[in-house]
């Protein structure tokens, strides 16, 4: 179960929440980072024994690297949506699309109380740090 005071938060708006407040934090038009599916799933492991809001991706240690189906969908998700896009399928470049942004201020920015907000831009700190912006 989702540890959020409003039921329908997603493990999909919590990720495009992270995204965006990363990419505001670095304050540039466009935010772009270098990582392999399972560097991303390494990094959302790391952060969920930290902040409860991660608790929407449950980790499988069960084979060479933690795997949380919940994240991997969430990415998937996000894609087809058009908040995200990859490119450069040797890196697996990461970029945020402009839509991220207006998806945030319009429907992200009223679903998650302060202290999930707190929680959010925190992760996006620390995601930073984790990452290879290009």
């Amino acid at each position: 179960m989702l540890p959020a005071t409003h039921t329908d938060i997603l493990p999909d708006h919590i990720l495009a929440a992270v995204l965006t407040l990363a990419k505001r934090e670095r304050n540039e038009k466009r935010f772009a980072f270098r990582s392999y599916d399972f560097q991303l799933q390494g990094i959302f492991h790391e952060l969920a024994g930290k902040y409860p809001i991660l608790g929407a991706y449950v980790f499988s240690d069960s084979g060479p690297e933690p795997y949380s189906p919940a994240l991997n969908e969430s990415v998937s998700r996000l894609q087809l949506s058009g908040l995200i896009g990859r490119e450069n399928p040797n890196y697996e470049v990461v970029f945020l699309n402009d839509a991220a942004d207006k998806f945030y201020d319009e429907v992200l920015s009223g679903k998650f109380d302060p202290s999930q907000q707190k929680q959010l831009s925190e992760i996006a700190s620390e995601f930073l740090q984790r990452v290879d912006v290009v």
